[in-house]
């Protein structure tokens, strides 16, 4: 459960972020995208599905999604229209999948990070995840959309912990999961596709992110996940409040 936090209403944090994507060691095309706007205070990450068609163009067409929101006034207006536009990019890959000459079934997981001021949130589907760095401790925001998790394997094979069960692009209905939480000055955020968190434990992770700045994290966390051998492709976007 996360923790309430009390921010007093005149704090008016600055964000600062950077985002990096690598295809990684193995992989022979990059299926990850990621978006960041910071005017908009939305920065997200998306990963096509491994073994599908085209998994990089429904990533990207996910980022695309977002990149067409317009400017809201309010957290919950910022939500509503993440949800209006993953809810398109869902149709047209569904539909993509279904039709009779040449269907293509793709699809893509998705994490987004909103903020506006101090009140933030996290929307996501599939096993992309959304982290926070509070004092050097690390608290996952997501929950995995996959078989392992849903099941909760506690030692989970290969197949069942990257077996997503949710996806834009995977149902003809997609369900978003959203978290509401509120942000400290000083707090990090890290927004990652699952090539990071098959390389790297929490424990790396949280030391890697108490780098100097965001910069510094974000390629921190790329390097080491390539040393760790970088199977999948692997992004992250790193977000601090100033």
């Amino acid at each position: 459960m996360l923790e309430d936090t009390i921010v007093e209403e005149d704090i008016h944090p600055v964000y600062v972020s950077e985002g990096v994507t690598d295809t990684g060691r193995v992989r022979t095309a990059n299926q990850d995208a990621f978006v960041q706007m910071g005017t908009h205070g939305v920065w997200a990450v998306a990963d096509g599905m491994g073994g599908y068609r085209d998994g990089d163009v429904a990533s990207r067409m996910v980022c695309e999604g977002l990149q067409s929101l317009d400017s809201a006034t309010s957290l919950e207006a910022t939500i509503d229209g993440i949800r209006q536009r993953m809810t398109e990019v869902n149709a047209k890959l569904h539909q993509a999948s279904i039709r009779e000459h040449d269907p293509i079934v793709s699809g893509s997981t998705v994490a987004v990070f909103v903020v506006q001021r101090t009140a933030c949130a996290v929307v996501w589907a599939g096993d992309s995840r959304v982290y926070r760095l509070r004092h050097k401790r690390l608290t996952q925001l997501t929950t995995d959309h996959t078989w392992a998790s849903e099941l909760n394997l506690q030692q989970p094979n290969e197949e069942a912990d990257h077996a997503i069960t949710r996806a834009v692009g995977g149902e003809d209905t997609l369900l978003l999961d959203v978290r509401r939480d509120r942000v400290r000055l000083g707090d990090r955020y890290l927004l990652c596709s699952d090539g990071l968190t098959r390389e790297l434990t929490d424990v790396q992770i949280a030391e890697l992110m108490s780098g100097e700045d965001v910069q510094q994290c974000a390629k921190a966390l790329i390097d080491a996940t390539l040393q760790a051998g970088a199977r999948d492709n692997v992004t992250v976007v790193v977000i601090e409040a100033t």
